[in-house]
């Protein structure tokens, strides 16, 4: 499958990001599935993903902790949990090549402001001795843009007041994002459905949803978004039902197919794919996302800890043979002599371990 079009990443390198120090991953494809024992960064890794693509929006760090908190408010000093080991004078910083060989580069900082002498900062690292109280008060996003050679360097910032209310918000001058990612949390209350599901619906493309959604309950014949949610139409149901009423699995299957299927975004990032589901529908839901990640020109990175999910996966791909190409799996393992790496294989790989019955979720070093 040519991936030579598609507006996404090639490589990134990850460090001083929450539980990772360090992290390079390389040769990306459109499909990217991680594994790896529990703390050891998969979340993480997509969380990056998800701040890089979107490096100019200062609010970005503080709304995607929200999500890991399972959408309860988040506090502006949470962003220090993006520190690495809570060192604030060590900043998180996520890179990467494009695809089209674009390079892009973020630093996330939380700078130190004088009170009642706003205009006058310190460098991270080097507070000063005075009687006025040093706080930490803004997030500021500093990142360069470098194609052809040239190096183009912005900063967005977002200032809070002593409640931690926002009180100024700076986007970068002159840039214009061009990519778009969009994170399906692990949680199967995530909210994204019924907007990706109005886009499809605005963009006349419900069906491929719907289509699709038949292999998860063939009796499933509509769906709407209304304003009060969304429901499905079910054969010999004389009214549209809320799709709550059909329990977690149909919902985390639908939300998606229709992050999926949304040709808006250029990225999807789904944190425990498996979460919720029957094993039953493990394999129809790969084909799906492969299929509609190659229509809608998309790159989507996986985590899962399910051993059943890549048994499916390997068996769509071998009946699917086009999509193999497509494919990069990852596995994250502690090591004791280099650090956290990002060990990598192929559809060759991973039939290979299916074949043998070899853990692939885990490497022993």
């Amino acid at each position: 499958m040519d991936t030579i079009n598609m507006n996404g990443f090639k490589s990134i390198q990850i460090d001083n990001f929450r539980g990772i120090d360090h992290l390079k991953i390389d040769d990306s494809s459109r499909v990217n599935v991680f594994l790896g024992q529990n703390g050891y960064g998969k979340t993480s890794v997509l969380e990056a993903i998800l701040i890089l693509a979107g490096m100019s929006n200062p609010g970005l760090p503080q709304s995607v902790n929200m999500l890991r908190s399972r959408g309860a408010a988040g506090q502006f000093l949470d962003v220090r949990y993006y520190f690495h080991n809570l060192v604030l004078t060590t900043p998180p910083e996520v890179s990467s090549e494009q695809i089209d060989g674009v390079k892009r580069h973020l630093t996330l900082k939380m700078p130190f402001v004088f009170e009642e002498q706003p205009q006058v900062t310190t460098p991270i690292g080097q507070i000063q001795r005075s009687d006025a109280m040093v706080q930490v008060n803004q997030v500021e996003m500093d990142f360069d843009i470098t194609a052809d050679n040239v190096v183009n360097r912005f900063k967005s910032t977002m200032t809070f007041n002593q409640q931690g209310l926002i009180k100024e918000r700076k986007i970068a001058e002159g840039y214009q994002e061009k990519l778009y990612a969009s994170l399906i949390s692990a949680s199967l209350a995530a909210p994204n459905a019924a907007s990706d599901l109005a886009e499809l619906v605005k963009r006349k493309m419900k069906q491929v949803v719907v289509d699709r959604l038949a292999y998860f309950d063939s009796r499933i014949t509509n769906i709407e978004v209304l304003s009060d949610g969304v429901f499905v139409g079910i054969e010999g149901v004389p009214e549209l039902l809320p799709v709550s009423m059909h329990g977690d699995g149909l919902f985390r299957y639908l939300t998606i197919l229709a992050a999926s299927a949304n040709p808006v975004s250029n990225i999807l990032l789904i944190d425990e794919i498996d979460n919720g589901l029957h094993y039953s529908v493990y394999k129809k839901l790969w084909e799906a996302i492969f299929a509609l990640a190659t229509t809608t020109n998309k790159q989507v990175f996986v985590t899962t800890h399910s051993k059943e999910t890549l048994g499916y996966l390997n068996e769509m791909l071998q009946d699917n043979p086009i999509y193999k190409p497509d494919l990069r799996l990852y596995t994250l393992e502690k090591t004791l002599k280099k650090g956290l790496q990002a060990y990598m294989l192929t559809h060759e790989g991973l039939r290979g371990a299916c074949d043998n019955d070899i853990e692939l979720r885990s490497i022993v070093l």
